[in-house]
């Protein structure tokens, strides 16, 4: 029942955290010293420690467009044809099948299935209806002004998700010692080749401690620091997207394993340990009471900037082939024993290159196997970049409409800030690399290097 006027248990939990939040920032503000006239009031309340803290629960949205967009894209109104290891050649794969196309649009209503059949289904729990994915955060914080214009912030932050999306594989190839028969034919539903389901059971947790060091515009002056120490983990399987069902990226472990959860419990693919970002700008002397040069071509400058450092991403080792025997792709590596994972000499004598890690560190797995390399267990190379720009307006000819000119640097150190191994520079951050393809274990791609453009815009 929906009562007029009522507000969603979500929102309630919001306004009530903020309504907490004022009420422990007061009472710790009146306890430390209750102040004993207006003066000493106002002092207290200014230069007091503030302790702040909040809770929320919010809704995500389903993303059921993303989702109901597959069922159009399956037979029988857009029909696939789907071989893992065909038996015909690359010029006749349809060797023991039946060619579907071309196919007929709008589809008979006799239309035939192209065997083996992809399907796309929702997952039943929750009586059939797709569980709406909930996020809680919370923070405590607190505060002291150091003097004037200057403030320092230290803050826990938390999160936990719940009910997020994930592509589950549930035709799975059963894996039997002996029988070399090609996925298709080892499925666990014949006639069916990949049905994929969206399950809704992803979960996550985001611990931090924040601190801030802030400085209010003074003297042309204005600063601002962030340091962040965090962890994050979750379920998400190792290359994951969360956006729909039949994507890839499934866990290694089938779903009707045990340990599936377990094996794709690890650090998030965003997940940095440490992270920096200080921010400024600075409006230089415009020497208004000087002469003409001074005014308009040293003076007035304004100079802003971004400064960035982060620990690496995480990314996880893949074997790269079918050990499992079970066609979802996504086995892991093997970790060989008291073998240090970074170093060796992966690039041999390739140019550029750059050696990370030690393939002697990894192996295969044994068939039936699905390797022992942990989800984001391994880290790439950190990042440091430093964003900057130098502005000066020219005013025409009055003060609504002038010139501005502005000199834009990126990595204005032309920093090499490298990729993860099996990265791009579309890619740098990709959260997996194979142990079988070539060249594993070597970084040839980078960041974009230094950048600088100049651009002069008419304000009016």
């Amino acid at each position: 029942m929906i009562v007029a006027g009522a507000r969603p248990l979500w929102s309630r939990l919001a306004v009530a955290g903020v309504a907490a939040a004022l009420v422990v920032e007061r009472l710790c503000t009146l306890a430390a010293a209750p102040p004993t006239d207006f003066d000493d009031a106002y002092m207290f309340v200014r230069y007091a420690d503030n302790l702040r803290g909040g809770f929320g629960m919010f809704h995500d949205a389903l993303q059921s467009g993303v989702f109901n967009n597959r069922f159009v894209d399956v037979d029988p109104f857009s029909p696939q044809f789907s071989l893992t290891t065909p038996d015909g050649t690359f010029s006749n794969p349809y060797v023991g099948h039946t060619n579907p196309f071309p196919a007929p649009f709008p589809p008979p209503k006799d239309a035939v299935f192209t065997k083996p059949v992809l399907a796309i289904t929702y997952d039943p729990a929750n009586g059939g209806k797709q569980f709406t994915p909930i996020n809680y955060n919370w923070n405590l914080s607190l505060e002291r002004q150091l003097a004037a214009n200057w403030l320092v912030r230290a803050a826990y932050v938390g999160a936990h998700a719940t009910h997020f999306q994930e592509a589950l594989e549930l035709n799975p190839a059963v894996y039997t010692p002996g029988n070399t028969a090609g996925v298709d034919a080892r499925r666990m539903f014949q006639l069916f080749g990949s049905i994929s389901q969206s399950a809704m059971d992803v979960n996550s947790t985001f611990h931090s401690a924040q601190f801030t060091l802030q400085k209010r515009i003074s003297h042309g002056v204005t600063l601002l620091a962030n340091y962040t120490w965090s962890k994050s983990l979750d379920t998400s399987p190792a290359g994951a997207g969360i956006s729909g069902p039949a994507q890839g990226g499934n866990s290694p472990i089938p779903w009707n394993f045990s340990g599936r959860h377990q094996m794709d419990y690890g650090p998030s693919e965003f997940d940095h340990a440490h992270r920096l970002v200080v921010s400024y700008v600075w409006d230089l002397p415009k020497f208004s009471d000087r002469n003409a040069f001074m005014r308009y071509a040293i003076g007035g400058w304004q100079w802003s900037g971004i400064i960035t450092a982060q620990t690496g991403n995480t990314f996880t080792v893949q074997a790269g082939k079918d050990q499992s025997q079970t066609g979802l792709g996504t086995d892991r590596a093997n970790f060989v024993t008291g073998v240090d994972p970074f170093g060796g000499n992966a690039c041999g004598n390739s140019a550029p290159c750059v050696n990370y890690l030690n393939p002697a560190a990894f192996t295969i797995a044994p068939i039936g196997g699905f390797g022992n390399v942990g989800k984001g267990s391994l880290r790439g190379p950190g990042m440091f970049t430093w964003d900057t720009g130098l502005f000066k307006d020219f005013p025409i000819s009055r003060e609504s409409i002038h010139l501005q000119f502005r000199a834009e640097f990126f990595n204005v150190l032309n920093r090499t800030n490298f990729a993860n191994p099996g990265g791009s520079t579309t890619n740098p951050n990709s959260a997996t690399t194979s142990f079988s393809s070539g060249g594993f274990g070597t970084i040839t791609a980078a960041q974009d290097p230094r950048i600088g453009q100049l651009a002069l815009k008419f304000i009016f």
